[in-house]
């Protein structure tokens, strides 16, 4: 049997859920990638999802090109319904770490949350060309560490070497090829989810947990929930940087 690539179907609709209901908040990040675009940018988003990034820019700044990719086939089919219409969106199905574009094709290049080559994406800016990345600080999820600390998947969490110094984990390979103008800045903010169920989807759509189990884990998502439970909702920290660089 051929294992698909990226997220499945269920992560796919859970990730789209989401997104739709509000809890996905990454104006900060639209509103610094807004500042690069000027008219007739080509952008690429490396790891498109659903497309919900460039589908709000495409729509807030009609003049710019926008290419989403995505190794997901689920999330591409995803992305293509939710893009019906616009014309200034082109959708890829390919791998961020080995990227099927020219050399010197785009003049934004950004990511969120998803594996990528960097010096492909050094390799596919044009000169003066910007880099952003919307990237997992170290708090982001915490909640769920503290009652699964043996079970966490790791590529869904960043656990520096030096929790004192992580922004310069974080651009010590960036600082390696010739960028320029880097800089991080990190967010943190509460996230509410209304029931165990949505701490559940959360937990399954990322996945944030290996062998989760909806029944044998119910008991301990309840002391969750009982735990961290305010007026909100149930409250889990989301943590993220966004980091901003230039090509030379």
């Amino acid at each position: 049997m051929i294992v698909p690539k990226g997220d499945t179907e269920k992560q796919a609709f859970l990730r789209d859920k989401s997104i739709k209901q509000g809890d996905d908040k990454p104006n900060v990040y639209i509103q610094k990638i807004l500042a690069k675009l000027k008219p007739k940018s080509k952008l690429v988003d490396l790891g498109c999802g659903t497309a919900h990034i460039i589908e709000k820019l495409a729509r807030r700044y009609e003049n710019a090109l926008y290419t989403g990719l995505d190794i997901s086939e689920a999330m591409i089919n995803l992305a293509r319904n939710n893009t019906q219409g616009l014309t200034n969106i082109e959708l890829v199905q390919g791998d961020g770490l080995e990227l099927p574009f020219q050399s010197s094709e785009f003049d934004i290049v950004i990511n969120r949350l998803a594996d990528y080559s960097l010096a492909d994406v050094y390799r596919i800016l044009k000169k003066c060309g910007y880099f952003i990345e919307y990237g997992l600080g170290p708090d982001s999820d915490r909640e769920i560490i503290e009652f699964f600390p043996d079970r966490c998947e790791e590529e869904s969490f960043f656990f520096p070497e030096d929790p004192v110094n992580w922004k310069k984990e974080v651009t010590e390979k960036i600082n390696e090829l010739a960028f320029c103008n880097i800089k991080i800045e990190d967010y943190k903010c509460k996230d509410y989810y209304k029931n165990k169920e949505e701490i559940m989807d959360l937990i399954e759509m990322v996945p944030l947990l290996k062998d989760f189990d909806r029944k044998k884990n119910s008991e301990k998502i309840n002391e969750l929930v009982e735990k961290y439970t305010e007026e909100q909702g149930i409250a889990i920290t989301w943590h993220y940087y966004i980091l901003e660089a230039m090509k030379l």
